[in-house]
């Protein structure tokens, strides 16, 4: 804990009252500012349906009330029309129909019965009688004149071409009535003596737009401002203002109208009007009225639609507000009886800091959930101080266990073999790593020379993690160093070591070792198991193949056990890689293990590496695997190269080659020899081949020492290299010339008695060779002997 003042510092919003009004606010006001607002919408769609459903019913009365003589009118042309069809009566009673058709309808202010001129009818020219009301009078006018021309009139036209009754736009009907008027046009027919029916006439009754002018006018208007009743667009403009409307003219409606007409055109009947339409913001009902076709609309301002809405709103304002104020008294009220007791605590607790925790904390005297934390913070003070005296013994215990740990982990490195510790090992290079999962691991590796030029290595896994398997890995090093010193076989050797460690193995623990002895001067490798995994050989060309061997039962299980050898040859170049399951089983986020074949393959990638590169290559590819660090398992790795001073490797040409360092005397070339020979046995070549390219071999090199006649300062070295169907030996020296392929020779046929000394070798040697070849550059003798791998039988 800090030494820093808890004293709290009280500001704007740090005391629990404020905060407390500041959350109701927060709260409230936006809900209540919600509810207003959806209420608002809910009363301005309500009031909209309304208006929709007042211009219904408004177009719909207006259309009534003209619809009551409207209808009664047309039904009396169509009798009047079908009465013309049935007979055809003279002249002088058309006019007698006519004054009928005044006297029937008062409202109709004048008839024409327009007769068309017909062989069969009762006329002989044009005759179109028109009777009107003048003043309180009949008035009449004959639109047959040529200067009417009532067959070119659109109330004659349509009528005839649609050959249907019909009204006509508004017109003034100058040379007829005198009048702006409608007409509403029925023509009726005639059987011809063929039976073709004719155009016999049309029959009109003329409506004076005064009276439609007087039915629109004494429409009530409703919740509306405005309304207007006019004529289609695209005939003679007529507007008819509705009710009371301000604009009686109609002239200060035609923005408005033409905005209806727009609202028709996209099948609306109800909406805002566009900015500037009118004087103020309004909604506009456009309604079509089946009477004449003609068109009603209701102009209502928004601000006297939406006046309920806005008074309602008004009136919820005004209670919310009060609510929102009683429920901050309210508030207040009980958030000092909290806050009081709480900021109480507060100045108990404030100065409590860093390992102080003696504050006073007031009496319990509530029974409320303050009284409740009242006690809490009491025991929890307690609780405190007895947990840092505890949290302090621990820290320094703890600090104990990893300095111990610590030289443990020293202890347990100083114990694996260093790197320099194989400069008395001429003939290998030996890398190793150990990381241990913990401060210290149940891993080990180890290699260390033995009599005889042999190299004893090996690598275990114990069963267990940290310190008990450090423990026991500690045993199996120190036995591994004592009894291997001895030189036994690996096999004998992993007997005695699991004799030892299974006698008193109460914690049941085991450990998988592999351990193997490599012969320095033929490469022979001896191997055995005990459990764990065999190791990986990558040979000079590339090549990865798993070691040769039978596993065993791990060591520590039981204490009788048995072990097999395994025998097995490296070459020069050839390198043998030890690990634990640490490396093969290192799983990556997505589940997926490192695994033997990813491992094989950086082998083949990495083949030119040595191996302390190589042993450092494989730990960052793991640990990268695994995500950086494998924190659930030991890895450790050695990689150990067959690598003898006297002995040159390196691939040309497709093929592997060994180039021998011979030292010129018996001596040597056995040594030579032995070199070949494991070349040859690590490359699986045959043990009778073998047999002949040593015989080759050895006469070649004697041949060349023979010749000598002061060995020293002489230079002598036999190469041996292997494609996929060859053996090459090639002997070179720095001699005199001599090329022993060109000794006399040997006649096998003669009496050993009569043969000249000397020969026969070269003659085995061409025997057995496929081709042989000699040549002398630059100083050097040069002899090369060509042989299959495969045996001749």
């Amino acid at each position: 804990m800090g030494t820093a003042s808890l004293r709290p510092s009280v500001g704007a919003f740090s005391t629990v009252r404020a905060r407390l009004l500041l959350w109701v606010l927060g709260v409230t006001i936006p809900i209540y500012a919600g509810a207003l607002y959806m209420s608002r919408v809910a009363t301005a769609a309500r009031l909209e349906a309304g208006a929709e459903r007042d211009a219904d019913e408004l177009a719909a009365k207006l259309a009534a009330e003209m619809d009551t003589v409207i209808r009664l009118i047309e039904g009396g042309i169509r009798t009047v029309a079908f009465q013309l069809e049935e007979i055809d009566p003279p002249p002088t009673q058309y006019e007698q129909r006519i004054r009928g058709i005044l006297a029937a309808w008062p409202d109709v202010y004048g008839s024409t019965i327009a007769v068309e001129v017909s062989s069969d009818g009762a006329s002989a020219g044009p005759f179109a009688p028109y009777y009107f009301r003048q003043g309180g009078a009949i008035g009449f006018s004959d639109l047959a004149k040529a200067s009417y021309a009532y067959r070119e009139q659109p109330w004659y036209r349509r009528a005839v071409d649609g050959g249907k009754p019909v009204w006509s736009a508004p017109y003034f009907d100058k040379g007829g009535g005198e009048t702006w008027m409608v007409t509403y046009s029925v023509p009726f027919f005639r059987k011809l003596s063929d039976g073709r029916r004719a155009l016999a006439g049309v029959v009109t009754a003329d409506l004076d737009l005064a009276w439609v002018r007087k039915a629109a006018a004494g429409a009530p208007l409703g919740p509306f401002a405005a309304g207007w009743l006019s004529s289609p667009p695209g005939t003679e403009s007529f507007v008819a203002p509705i009710g009371a409307t301000a604009d009686g003219s109609g002239e200060g409606s035609a923005t408005v109208r033409a905005a209806g007409e727009a609202m028709l055109a996209r099948r609306a009947t109800f909406g805002m009007l566009p900015a500037g339409v009118a004087a103020e913001p309004a909604y506009l009902a456009v309604r079509n009225l089946e009477t004449l076709q003609w068109r009603a609309m209701l102009l209502v301002p928004r601000a006297q639609l939406l006046a309920e809405a806005n008074e309602l709103l008004r009136r919820q304002l005004a209670w919310g507000a009060l609510g929102l104020a009683l429920l901050l008294a309210a508030v207040l009220l009980v958030a000092a009886g909290i806050a009081r007791p709480l900021h109480a605590l507060a100045e108990a607790v404030s100065n409590a800091g860093g390992d102080d925790l003696s504050f006073r904390l007031p009496e319990r005297t509530r029974r409320d959930e303050i009284g409740v934390l009242t006690e809490a913070l009491r025991r929890l003070r307690d609780s405190l101080q007895d947990h840092i005296r505890l949290r302090a013994a621990s820290l320094a215990e703890q600090a104990r266990l990893k300095h111990e740990l610590e030289i443990a982990a020293s202890i347990q490195q100083a114990m694996l073999p260093k790197r320099a510790s194989a400069g008395d090992l001429p003939g290998a290079e030996v890398a190793a790593a150990l990381l241990p999962a913990r401060e210290v691991g149940g891993d080990l590796y180890d290699y260390f020379a033995v009599r005889d030029e042999q190299l004893l290595f090996a690598v275990g896994d114990v069963s267990d993690k940290g310190i008990p398997a450090a423990l026991f890995m500690a045993r199996l090093s120190a036995l591994l160093r004592v009894l291997g010193a001895e030189g036994q076989l690996p096999d004998r050797l992993l007997e005695r070591i699991n004799e030892r460690l299974a006698e008193g193995n109460e914690a049941c623990m085991f450990v998988t070792i592999g351990c193997g002895v490599l012969d320095l001067r033929t490469g022979r490798i001896r191997y055995a198991s005990a459990g764990h995994e065999l190791p990986l050989l990558l040979d000079l060309e590339g090549g990865v193949r798993t070691l040769a061997a039978e596993n065993g039962v791990a060591i520590g299980i039981d204490a009788v056990a048995d072990y097999r050898l395994g025998e097995s040859f490296v070459a020069p170049g050839d390198t043998l890689v030890l690990y634990t399951d640490g490396v093969t089983e290192a799983e990556a986020a997505d589940g997926s293990l490192f695994g033997a074949e990813r491992l094989a393959e950086l082998l083949r990638d990495a083949r030119d590496e040595a191996p302390a590169p190589l042993v450092q290559r494989i730990v960052d590819t793991v640990t990268a695997h695994a995500g950086g660090f494998h924190a659930t398992d030991d890895i450790t790795v050695m990689a150990m190269r067959f690598a003898p001073a006297d002995v040159e490797y390196g691939r040309a040409e497709g093929a592997a080659r060994w180039l021998v360092q011979v030292d010129v005397s018996a001596a040597g070339i056995e040594r030579a020899l032995q070199r070949v020979r494991g070349v040859l046995a690590a490359r699986a070549v045959g043990a009778d081949r073998i047999h002949d390219v040593e015989l080759v071999g050895e006469e070649l090199l004697t041949n060349v020492v023979r010749a000598a006649a002061d060995a020293s300062g002489r230079r002598l070295s036999l190469e041996c290299a292997l494609s996929r169907d060859e053996i090459v030996l090639t002997v070179r020296d720095d001699g005199p010339a001599f090329n022993p392929l060109e000794l006399e020779r040997v006649d096998l046929d003669a009496h050993i008695s009569e043969r000249r000394v000397g020969g026969l070798g070269v003659h085995i040697v061409k025997e057995l060779a496929t081709r042989c070849g000699y040549a002398r550059a630059e100083g050097w003798n040069v002899l090369e002997v060509r042989l299959s791998r495969e045996h001749a039988a």
